[in-house]
């Protein structure tokens, strides 16, 4: 295993062990809304450790090695539904994740991905036009 594939997990691991630092010596605070804990912090342990977690989600993100349990076999015992030299149809498929007013689009080809800009760019006209009647009403 490549060491980038390791360093989200490293940040992530890293980031919450200094969070807890943070709450042991009274820096940062952790209340829980609904079902989504809330950390509050004002000092700078807490800042560092929000930090690494964001950045070790986004190294998970690039890094990890997602197509690890889609290889498919070559060879083995089983049974076989795909005929021979049939090739599987590819999947593809995208999202849209708002963080406050920005959107974050990912696909998994670029097409996917433009159509998931679009589609994000849409409901951010959307959420804005209905902002706006609302405080207008």
């Amino acid at each position: 295993m490549r060491l980038a594939q390791l360093l989200g997990p490293i940040l992530l691991i890293t980031g919450l062990g200094i969070l807890a630092l943070a709450l042991t010596r009274g820096e940062a605070t952790v209340y829980l809304i609904v079902i989504v804990p809330v950390v509050t912090g004002s000092g700078p342990l807490a800042l560092l450790g929000i930090l690494l977690i964001f950045v070790g989600f986004f190294a998970l993100a690039l890094f990890w090695p997602w197509s690890i349990g889609t290889a498919q076999r070559q060879d083995g015992p089983g049974p076989s539904y795909a005929e021979p030299g049939a090739q599987a149809p590819a999947r593809r498929w995208g999202g849209v994740v708002f963080l406050g007013p920005l959107p974050i689009v990912f696909g998994s080809d670029s097409r996917m991905t433009r159509l998931m800009l679009l589609v994000g760019v849409v409901l951010f006209f959307a959420l804005l036009a209905l902002t706006l009647l609302a405080l207008l009403a």
